[in-house]
C-alpha cells in the first residue's frame, strides 16, 4: 500500500511539472534552438516511441542518475525518469555547455542501460526548461508530495521535447 501511494504521489508531481513545462514550451520563441539541444539515443534496430497512455508508471531512477554524474565526464548533474523501456535524462553539462555531444550522449545511454537492462531507448535533453521540470518532479517525489495527473502531461511534454521519437 505504501509503495502504491508513493507511485501515485510520484505520478501526480511529475504531471504537474510537465504541465508547467508544456505551458513554457508553447510560448518559447527559441523552439528550433531547443530542438537542437535535445537528442535521442536508441538501441540499434529498435523503433522508438514516446510515452503512451498505457504506460502509466513513471519512476525516478536515482541509481542511473548517480552513475551518469560520477562516470560521464562533462556532466554536472542529471535526473532520470523511466517508463517501461524508455528512459528520459535531464542533464546539466559542466562549463555551461548547451549542446550535448554524440559521445557524451552515448556514454549517458550506456550508463542508464547498465543500471536497467530493460531500457531500450534513452532520450537525453540539456534543454533548461526540461531539466527544470524534471528536477522539480524529482524533488517533489523525494519530498513525498502528491503528483496526480502527471503521466498524461509527461506524455505530452515528451512528444514536444523529443519530436523524433516514434
Amino acid at each position: 500500500m505504501k509503495i502504491r501511494n508513493r507511485l501515485l504521489s510520484t505520478s501526480g508531481i511529475a504531471l504537474c511539472c510537465l504541465a508547467m513545462l508544456a505551458a513554457g514550451c508553447a510560448n518559447r520563441p527559441q523552439a528550433q534552438n531547443d530542438r537542437q539541444q535535445v537528442r535521442q539515443q536508441a538501441a540499434p534496430s529498435q523503433e522508438t516511441r514516446p510515452l503512451s497512455e498505457t504506460e502509466e508508471r513513471v519512476e525516478v531512477a536515482d541509481k542511473a542518475a548517480e552513475k551518469i554524474v560520477s562516470e560521464v565526464p562533462g556532466v554536472q548533474s542529471a535526473n532520470v525518469l523511466v517508463t517501461r523501456r524508455n528512459a528520459y535524462v535531464a542533464a546539466v553539462l559542466k562549463g555551461g555547455q548547451t549542446q550535448v555531444s554524440q559521445d557524451v550522449e552515448s556514454q549517458i545511454a550506456e550508463k542508464v542501460r547498465a543500471t536497467d537492462a530493460n531500457i531500450r531507448n534513452v532520450y537525453v535533453s540539456v534543454n533548461p526548461d526540461f531539466v527544470s521540470r524534471v528536477n522539480r518532479y524529482v524533488d517533489d517525489v523525494q519530498a513525498g508530495r502528491p503528483i496526480s495527473g502527471f503521466v498524461q502531461e509527461f506524455s505530452e511534454i515528451v512528444q514536444r521535447v523529443f519530436p523524433n521519437a516514434r
